[in-house]
């Protein structure tokens, strides 16, 4: 994926398994089911087989590895169009979340 390229549809087709991650796990009713973004992670991720958790895993992977800033990786998730505010609601930076999604898929790799 061309990660100087940052489009919604861009987002979408270069990582389709983030994409359908974060809008599963974050849409509009999240905050009602779930007390952290890390638990609703971890729920949704436990219903996933490993083949889907590697996918997540390799896109998440490929996120961290360019050489992004953390506001880039927030506007990369910021495109997905999940209902999320990774620093003012998290209170974690954009890498740190990608690096969240890594660790939480890590047993799949």
């Amino acid at each position: 994926m061309d990660f100087r390229i940052l489009t919604s549809a861009n987002v979408e087709r270069g990582a389709p398994a983030l994409w359908n991650l974060l809008n599963a796990v974050f849409h509009a009713d999240w905050r009602d089911d779930f007390d952290s973004a890390r638990k609703a992670l971890e729920a949704d991720l436990s219903q996933y087989g490993s083949p889907d958790k590697q996918l997540v895993h390799e896109e998440a992977a490929e996120l961290l590895a360019n050489d992004l800033t953390d506001s880039q990786v927030e506007h990369f998730l910021e495109l997905s169009g999940a209902d999320l505010w990774i620093e003012s609601e998290l209170h974690m930076s954009g890498r740190a979340f990608a690096r969240l999604i890594f660790d939480l898929t890590e047993d799949a790799a």
